[in-house]
């Protein structure tokens, strides 16, 4: 009975202890915020957030501004302000804000790390929720069935648990942005990446992943190359149709879409080894994506 006593006890200072520190968390990320998070609302009625980057650029989900209806007001820490939309695209819209305040840095994401999400409600704005990254994944555009197109799609974070506006920022514990939230992804919260932002103030657009390639999961494992653009990475690199992609950066390749999964979020964003294997030999390529 002591030991059960014991036990007990240690547990209960245990949890009391993270619910403490997370509360911590939840207030910081509240105060540091709050001049960097955008709340747009149509008909006093919360439909989606953003976040604020250098340069008075804002990033949000198309899902906001799919429409563009003008009567959508932005507010920042509960001032109203002005907005110019600069481009709608897949995943994203882009804005432009006078007299910004305040900027989130942008952070790498990890799986398996805790991110922060702000959730709201139709009267506005609740507290932070902590979610973990669970994987990554991509859109994919479905040129024909069993073909996985790589075209311009962005890279999407999974993460469970975690409901919030469309555009709401994916935060880390130093208030860092990890990303932003797109959408529903088979039951799924999809964020777009930050490091899909890195030079948006000076292009006015994302860095998307462009290989060229259209694939399909071969019988064998791997990603088939069924179509190479021309002028792209993916021929400029020596990809040749008919390959089949074996590994990048040393991650063996299942299924088509398992390439999507590794461009451009590695360490080394641009840059990609690849092994193929063609007539029963394997060769290894060397691919940029810039």
């Amino acid at each position: 009975m002591t030991k059960l006593a014991l036990f007990s006890t240690a547990s209960f200072i245990y949890w009391g202890s993270r619910k403490n520190q997370s509360e911590e968390i939840f207030q910081m990320l509240n105060k540091q915020t709050q001049n960097s998070i955008v709340k747009f609302f149509l008909n006093g009625r919360i439909i989606g957030q953003g976040a604020v980057l250098k340069n008075g650029f804002v990033v949000t989900s198309s899902e906001v501004f799919e429409n563009q209806q003008p009567q959508i007001s932005a507010q920042i820490n509960g001032q109203l302000y002005n907005y110019e939309v600069l481009k709608v695209e897949e995943g994203i819209a882009i804005l432009k804000i006078q007299q910004q305040k305040s900027q989130f840095n942008l952070s790498k994401y990890e799986i398996g790390q805790n991110a922060y999400v702000l959730g709201t409600d139709e009267q506005g704005l609740k507290e932070f929720h902590q979610c973990p990254i669970t994987d990554s994944n991509f859109t994919l555009d479905i040129k024909l069935v069993g073909e996985e197109s790589l075209n311009q799609t962005f890279p999407f974070i999974l993460m469970n648990g975690c409901n919030s506006s469309p555009g709401s920022p994916v935060l880390n514990k130093n208030g860092e942005l990890l990303g932003i939230i797109s959408g529903k992804f088979r039951n799924k919260t999809q964020v777009v990446p930050s490091s899909f932002f890195q030079g948006l103030e000076n292009s006015k657009s994302v860095n998307k992943p462009y290989l060229g390639l259209t694939l399909k999961t071969s019988d064998q494992g791997g990603a088939f190359i069924i179509k190479i653009n021309s002028d792209s990475p993916a021929e400029k690199a020596g990809l040749k149709l008919g390959e089949i992609i074996r590994s990048i950066d040393g991650v063996t390749i299942q299924h088509g879409k398992d390439v999507t999964k590794l461009l451009g979020v590695t360490e080394n964003a641009d840059s990609h080894v690849m092994v193929v294997l063609r007539n029963g030999k394997e060769r290894t390529v060397y691919v940029n994506l810039k």
